[in-house]
């Protein structure tokens, strides 16, 4: 096969990619879901307060937000290439993911994890392409220390890009586990999303957040919205995800809202089956 013909079939497996990507947008997102009015918002926040739902003030800012395509990096790809700067682990490839175990374990302070973790992250012969992840506090646990890629300077709640580090019974890290989203690219310019107040206002109004709960917080992330087979490009896209704690039953469940459209995304942040609730 002569190198011409194979820069056609690169260029026709983009064409097709990019067709997919058009098509499916247009699809998902044909109406744009708009703010709703503040008078409306505040009497639904009336009615929150009167069936004891607590949270913090919400912000009305409405922001930009981008539809964003990358692909999960594997072996012989950017994240296997920096693997050789790693020290003092042992470390392999599986299903993407890069698994390592520390041949010593660290010691961090369980209520401050990053303190440590951060010295860690940036130092490219512990972490490959550390720099690249920022701690995130909300998917954290006392077990496990997540960091995240960011995209267009959000979170990406998507494990195709997050650093997990292990930790054991005695606070100490053991080792991590690591994805890697790389060729990221705008799909399309910047649009308007909803804001925080609109996306909880509008879980409420759809009976997702239950009497006598807690909203501990809503922020705004990238989600996986599409994929697709080109070169195994996925699309990502603004995400309100609200942590919501009932307080009786003391259970946490975290609630996801298209910040494009208001769509309510009812499954995993990594799947691509959604549910759509007209305005």
């Amino acid at each position: 096969m002569n190198f011409k013909r194979i820069q056609w079939i690169f260029l026709f497996a983009f064409l097709i990619f990019d067709l997919v990507v058009a098509g499916s947008l247009f699809f998902q997102n044909r109406f744009t879901i708009s703010n709703s009015s503040p008078n409306r918002q505040e009497m639904v926040l009336k009615e929150m307060k009167a069936d004891a739902i607590t949270c913090k003030p919400l912000s009305n800012h409405q922001r930009l937000g981008y539809y964003i395509a990358g692909s999960r990096s594997g072996d012989n790809d950017k994240l296997d290439s920096q693997t050789s700067k790693l020290h003092d682990q042992n470390y392999r490839f599986s299903s993407n993911t890069l698994v390592s175990i520390f041949d010593n374990p660290v010691k961090i302070n369980r209520r401050h994890p990053e303190r440590r973790l951060n010295r860690l992250v940036k130092n490219s012969h512990s972490v490959a392409l550390g720099k690249e992840y920022h701690y995130d506090a909300q998917l954290s646990d006392h077990n496990t220390v997540v960091y995240t890629q960011h995209l267009a300077h959000q979170a990406l709640d998507s494990t195709d890009g997050q650093l997990r580090f292990r930790v054991n019974s005695n606070g100490a890290v053991t080792g991590y586990s690591q994805t890697y989203l790389e060729n990221r690219r705008i799909l399309r310019p910047e649009a308007p999303i909803i804001s925080q107040q609109h996306a909880v206002t509008w879980l409420y109004k759809h009976n997702l957040i239950p009497n006598n709960s807690q909203i501990r917080w809503a922020k705004l992330t990238y989600t996986k919205l599409l994929v697709t087979d080109s070169r195994d490009q996925n699309v990502y896209v603004p995400t309100w995800v609200v942590e919501v704690r009932t307080k009786n039953a003391d259970t946490v469940q975290h609630l996801r809202v298209n910040a494009f459209n208001s769509t309510i995304m009812k499954s995993s942040p990594d799947s691509v089956n959604m549910s759509s609730i007209d305005k």
